[in-house]
């Protein structure tokens, strides 16, 4: 059931709390770069490759994103949130894919009520090690009450 979220690595990653949606942030972009004069794969290669390869754009609510290329040719913008940007929170892989096995058991009610059991069961079954203690899980608490909101 959980098999997907491996996918997420082994690091960290900043993640986007603001309120735009996934929508407003992709109009925003296409907005800025049209406004820059930037027109299809070309012209944003090229674009990128006056800036490193890299490019950061600030949105209407402070949030800072970075724009690279994509290797997929259709679509060739890739992006997401800039490192400590306003509305992000820098989160570690593994407290995210724990929060996400928790909220997807959660919405399956397989939990038993029991926060570090039901932690460490989910934790298995995405294979990481268990959790000592609940003190060890404040940064999974904190995702997991992101994601109680956005519900």
């Amino acid at each position: 059931m959980f098999v997907p979220l491996l996918a997420l690595g082994g690091s960290q990653m900043d993640m986007y709390t603001g309120s735009l949606s996934p929508e407003e942030i992709f109009t925003e972009i296409r907005m800025q770069l049209k406004d820059a004069g930037i027109e299809g794969r070309g012209g944003y290669e090229a674009w990128l490759a006056q800036r490193n390869h890299y490019a950061t754009l600030v949105l209407s609510d402070t949030s800072k994103w970075i724009l690279r290329l994509a290797a997929d040719k259709a679509h060739y913008i890739h992006l997401h949130p800039g490192r400590y940007s306003p509305h992000t929170l820098r989160v570690k892989a593994a407290a995210l894919k724990t929060a996400l096995a928790w909220w997807v058991a959660k919405q399956h009610r397989t939990l038993t009520g029991n926060l570090l059991e039901d932690l460490n069961r989910v934790r298995n079954e995405i294979r990481l090690s268990p959790l000592r203690n609940a003190a060890e899980s404040n940064h999974i608490l904190e995702i997991m009450a992101l994601l109680s909101e956005e519900v």
